[in-house]
């Protein structure tokens, strides 16, 4: 019986720390690259890579990965540069 109660014990800590800290793979994230407000909607446009920056050189660096539609709230709240996840 005890041997039963450690291993249901043992097996809740596990699930638990899986849960606590493996959520954030399903989560994507993205670099704000720019912020735009269009037609009333406002648009994080980003990339994946943290290492893409726009350049008059190469216009194909820093070419946007993620168009995201967001609220006003949110919009607000985040500034170019930030990382941004969502589910």
């Amino acid at each position: 019986m005890i041997i039963k109660k450690k291993r249901i014990k043992k097996t809740f800590v596990l699930c638990l720390f899986c849960v606590l800290f493996c959520c954030d793979v399903d989560r994507d994230c993205f670099t704000i690259i720019q912020k735009t407000v269009s037609n009333g909607q406002f648009l994080f446009i980003g990339t994946f890579e943290d290492n893409q920056n726009t350049s008059d050189e190469d216009p194909t660096i820093g070419f946007a990965d993620v168009n995201l539609e967001v609220s006003q709230d949110v919009y607000n709240a985040y500034e170019l540069g930030d990382r941004y996840c969502y589910q």
